[in-house]
């Protein structure tokens, strides 16, 4: 279906990435979950990673798929983080040290974007009809 029209935006979001690419899974299925990050924009379309532990991205297979997945993503974006997610962060993208004050202090809505070279610290708010809509 992705290919049929790359005018037509489309979108893959895979919440609980690591059950795909972590030490649960095996390396056939995080090769597939990995060649949907390396071309899905060459299509027209993007892939949204969701987890709320960024080790788990790093346990299969010395963290191969995690590193690739993270190399192929143009934006990157993180909510408030443990320090051991932090380090790893620190390891594969090389953050700053005010930077990892900043993800460990982030509070509800806020977080830490990455658009290329770019670290933009940013905040999301509901409008009042999606806080009614989610409510």
């Amino acid at each position: 279906m992705i290919k049929v029209n790359r005018e037509t935006k489309k979108s893959i979001y895979l919440d609980e990435i690591w059950r795909l690419i972590g030490a649960t899974s095996n390396k056939y299925v995080a090769s597939f979950i990995y060649k949907i990050f390396k071309t899905i924009r060459k299509y027209g379309g993007s892939a949204v990673a969701i987890t709320q532990d960024i080790s788990d991205l790093f346990s299969l297979e010395g963290g191969t798929y995690g590193k690739s997945i993270l190399n192929n993503s143009s934006i990157k974006t993180f909510f408030s983080l443990e320090e051991e997610n932090i380090k790893i962060l620190c390891e594969y993208l090389g953050i700053s040290d005010k930077e990892k004050i900043e993800i460990k202090t982030l509070k509800r809505g806020e977080c830490l974007m990455f658009a290329g070279d770019n670290h933009i610290l940013t905040k999301i708010e509901s409008s009042e009809l999606e806080k009614e809509l989610i409510s």
